[in-house]
């Protein structure tokens, strides 16, 4: 699914159609950054080198 498909949903107001298009969205990017830490955790383990690790429950909170 891309952007447009969750575009084009909301404008034709499927409801159902446009919540699962951004709840696929926001999977995919969740999945992304995921994978991302996940990599750059495996890659300090090899050189030594210590990764920051944000506290991303805090984040939220102080955003709300």
């Amino acid at each position: 699914m891309d952007v447009s498909n969750f575009i084009n949903s909301v404008a034709t107001g499927n409801a159902i159609e446009a919540k699962e298009s951004l709840n696929d969205l926001l999977s995919a990017r969740a999945f992304e950054a995921l994978d991302t830490k996940k990599t750059e955790l495996a890659q300090s383990l090899f050189t030594g080198k210590e990764v920051e690790v944000q506290d991303t429950e805090e984040t939220e909170t102080e955003a709300e």
